[in-house]
């Protein structure tokens, strides 16, 4: 009689292992994210963010009863050094931290179900895992992409805002604090959505993203974001692979091929791989460009547009149900794009319960359903004042609503750009 022992490859542990990297690993952010380093302090476990990753993961054990965590950043050291054969004696600085709350909740996806008796049942189940796995990774893969890009618009992960009547947190969206649009006829002039450095409001993005005042984007566009980001937001750029330091863009189709067409763009571009014309990335079919210390990449789903004068932003951003995920192009009467320019640290993973199989047995044990269930949250990265946390954070809201209040929030990770699209 077969059996499916420690090493077999229908083991249930390795398939949950297989699970769970196919279907991560199925994701645009994977590469881009890594779990934080953990250390000790007299005795005092921390953990430090991975250096140069979009997005940082941590995985702790929450206590019973605990729906959230909090993950530490490191704040950059600002005092003066000392200067020739001065004193460095007793001049440390203290090392501070702020500490991003994270959420979690969790997540399920049935698949599949194999009624009947079944003689043998336990590697018939294996079987149903193995033969569930393609589709499950799809379905992970794309939600659990979707799921990071509604948390840069929305502040958090859908599994998060839902409201309690839908298994949701209830937890408020908070829109993003560096949301910015760049004027009709002035591409290089940016003005920002609400109060600059504050969440914003529905009212707030209905009011300011209206047709008349957005116009396209072009080069001038860029240097602007550039001069704003350096000087003004303080987003850290990302090393990748020893590479210059540089900021993912991520834009819609249409925004996209009007950089590919800026002639300004172009002539830089050509004149860049002159000598290398089949690294080019137009000639090798890359839908990818490098301008001005961007890193420009489409992506048709997880940009969102949306209508002019939106009552309800985050319906129209999610495009449909959000219990469904975005897994199509926002329609293509949306005239508005909003781009998400991507700095180190942007984004906290918080895992409690890693993806799973689960099964369901039923009818005395004759019908056999297979399943999956994560306990995961993504949260945007963002630090508030003590005496408005309890307000950001206001959870148990019985269906999905977004804060109506503008809170001060200190966001160095990453933005967004609504355009003419």
């Amino acid at each position: 009689m077969p059996t499916a022992d420690q090493s077999h490859k229908l083991n249930v542990a390795i398939l949950n292992k297989e699970l769970a990297k196919k279907a991560w690993y199925g994701t645009f952010f994977a590469k881009l994210a890594g779990f934080m380093d953990e250390t000790e302090v007299n005795g005092i476990k921390m953990r430090v963010p991975v250096p140069n990753k979009v997005i940082q993961i941590m995985r702790e054990f929450i206590a019973q009863g605990r729906d959230n965590m909090l993950m530490p950043m490191e704040l950059p050291l600002e005092e003066p050094g000392v200067y020739g054969d001065g004193w460095v004696k007793g001049t440390g600085e203290d090392i501070q931290l702020r500490y991003l709350q994270l959420y979690v909740n969790q997540w399920r996806k049935a698949v599949t179900k194999l009624p009947g008796k079944m003689s043998n049942q336990r590697i018939k189940i294996y079987h149903m895992m193995e033969r569930a796995m393609p589709a499950l990774v799809r379905w992970w893969s794309h939600t659990e992409n979707q799921a990071i890009f509604q948390a840069f618009y929305e502040g958090l992960s859908p599994n998060l805002t839902a409201g309690t009547n839908d298994d949701g947190l209830g937890l408020k969206a908070r829109y993003h604090p560096n949301w910015y649009f760049a004027a009709h006829g002035a591409p290089e002039t940016l003005t920002t959505v609400g109060t600059a450095k504050y969440t914003k409001t529905a009212a707030e993005i209905k009011e300011d993203l209206t047709a008349a005042r957005l116009g396209a984007q072009t080069y001038k566009t860029l240097h602007a974001l550039a001069e704003l980001i350096t000087g003004n937001l303080l987003i850290d750029p990302v090393v990748h692979d020893g590479s210059d330091p540089f900021w993912f863009y991520l834009v819609s189709n249409r925004t996209f091929t009007g950089f590919m067409q800026d002639t300004v763009i172009k002539s830089d571009q050509n004149s860049a791989y002159n000598a290398k014309l089949m690294t080019h990335p137009a000639i090798n079919g890359r839908r990818m460009l490098y301008y001005g210390g961007f890193c420009i990449m489409p992506d048709p789903i997880g940009i969102r547009r949306i209508q002019t004068e939106s009552d309800d932003p985050f319906l129209d951003l999610a495009g449909g149900d959000l219990r469904k995920g975005w897994l199509k192009p926002s329609p293509g009467a949306y005239t508005i794009s909003n781009n998400i320019i991507l700095g180190s640290n942007a984004m906290g993973k918080g895992i409690a319960s890693s993806l799973e199989y689960t099964e369901e047995t039923d009818d005395h044990g004759n019908v056999k359903e297979i399943g999956s269930n994560q306990i995961v949250g993504y949260n945007r990265s963002e630090f508030f004042e003590d005496d408005d946390t309890s307000s950001v954070y206001s959870t148990a809201n019985a269906t999905k609503s977004a804060l109506t209040t503008a809170y001060e929030a200190i966001n160095q990770s990453s933005m967004i750009i609504s355009s003419e699209d």
